[in-house]
């Protein structure tokens, strides 16, 4: 793989990612899948944004290697938590959901910060597929 599709790559999986998210938060409760359901909403919430923060910080990580680590890090987990915020109160025009709960941001923000941290450990594995020149 090119050394530049991975970034592009990782960067349009966030994009999905976050339509994802955002096209789930339009649903009613009616609409929402029986699987949604599952788990805790907290542990939803947290997991998604989980997902979210990795993608955000990988993409930021391989695209943008002169900015340092710490750096690159907080700004994914500040964008991933700001999407979260917006994500909330996008919820309050959806029929039947209340949105705006602050412990469902809490649950994205604590997400974002696995998330994120967690490519302290895979971002040697993302580096394999790219060669160097």
């Amino acid at each position: 793989m090119p050394r530049r599709a991975l970034p592009a790559l990782l960067w349009l999986a966030a994009l999905v990612w976050a339509g994802v998210v955002l096209w789930l938060s339009s649903l009613t409760l009616d609409e929402l899948p029986r699987t949604a359901f599952l788990a805790g909403d907290k542990f939803n919430h947290f997991i998604a944004f989980a997902v979210g923060g990795w993608l955000t910080a990988s993409a930021l990580r391989l695209s943008r290697p002169q900015a340092s680590v710490a750096g690159r890090i907080i700004l994914a987990i500040l964008l991933v938590a700001a999407f979260g915020a917006l994500d909330e109160a996008l919820q309050t025009f959806t029929p039947g959901r209340t949105g705006g709960d602050l412990y469902d941001w809490i649950a994205d923000f604590l997400g974002a910060i696995a998330g994120a941290l967690s490519t302290l450990t895979t971002h040697a594995l993302l580096e394999r597929f790219v060669p160097r020149r």
